[in-house]
């Protein structure tokens, strides 16, 4: 994906172009990621579609599959230079400065508190490996010690 103009706004044909403003270049970005997660869900939706075909072509879930994970980390990366951009203009977050009724203080932003931390992230791939290994040892336990996997007896 190529990145926004960082010099020139589109102008009329004929007009002196203008020299974009900092807003309109991250409203640019916004929008292109915003394109890009459209395309993300439709690759996700063919790769699923893909395999309920009869017979499931891997090659096609293949493409597309490398396609999602392509757009999802292009997207993911953007995302993150915009949060990172948005800080470093010390902008307040949501919650900051005053409320509705003008008092000090506001709720707290629970996603923006999470943005800034992994600990959620890494405290459910932790549980998804223990239900993992869980699953594994009931799966040995059933194929016995002779090394059967057949679990239809």
């Amino acid at each position: 994906m190529s990145s926004p103009d960082l010099t020139l706004l589109d102008a009329p044909p004929g007009a002196e172009p203008k020299p974009a403003s900092p807003a309109s270049v991250h409203i640019k970005e916004l929008n292109a990621i915003d394109q890009d997660i459209s395309n993300l869900l439709e690759t996700a939706s063919l790769s699923i579609r893909t395999l309920t075909t009869t017979p499931p072509s891997l090659e096609t879930f293949t493409t597309h599959a490398s396609r999602y994970h392509s757009l999802l980390q292009s997207i993911t990366v953007r995302l993150r230079r915009q949060i990172l951009l948005l800080e470093q203009a010390d902008i307040p977050a949501p919650g900051d400065g005053t409320d509705e009724a003008g008092k000090q203080g506001g709720g707290i932003d629970v996603g923006a508190f999470n943005s800034r931390n992994d600990v959620v992230g890494r405290e459910m791939e932790a549980e998804l490996w223990r239900k993992a290994g869980e699953l594994l040892k009931l799966v040995e336990a059933i194929s016995g010690d002779d090394g059967d996997t057949d679990m239809t007896r």
